[in-house]
């Protein structure tokens, strides 16, 4: 968890897995979302020759995706640990209590 502001300081490409409502709430800044039941039509959105991470909201639709993805080739594939929710919980009080700008646009406790 403590890596992900690292990969959203230096543009490494993240995909969100979350549904398109769950992404419109808050999401990493950088992310781009391509929700888990659109993910078989829009893989070629996904490069196979850089290193690619996702997450999700709890862990688990990113570790379908990660399964899928490798069905189809893909091996360079990383499931951010902790998730949405880990990662609002980490950065909400790390921001708050160091001042610093968030990589998120909003948190998400629920």
């Amino acid at each position: 968890m403590t890596e992900v502001r690292r990969l959203v300081e230096t543009g490494a490409f993240i995909v969100d897995v979350r549904e398109e409502n769950e992404y419109a709430q808050s999401h990493l800044k950088t992310a781009i979302n391509i929700p888990l039941s659109q993910l078989r039509q829009r893989m070629d959105e996904i490069p196979k020759d850089i290193p690619v991470y996702i997450h999700c909201r709890t862990s688990q639709r990113s570790y379908y995706a990660i399964c899928c993805l490798q069905g189809h080739g893909y091996d360079n594939l990383y499931n951010i640990c902790g998730s949405y929710l880990g990662i609002s919980l980490y950065e909400y009080f790390n921001d708050k209590t160091t001042d610093r700008e968030p990589i998120v646009t909003g948190y998400n406790f629920k």
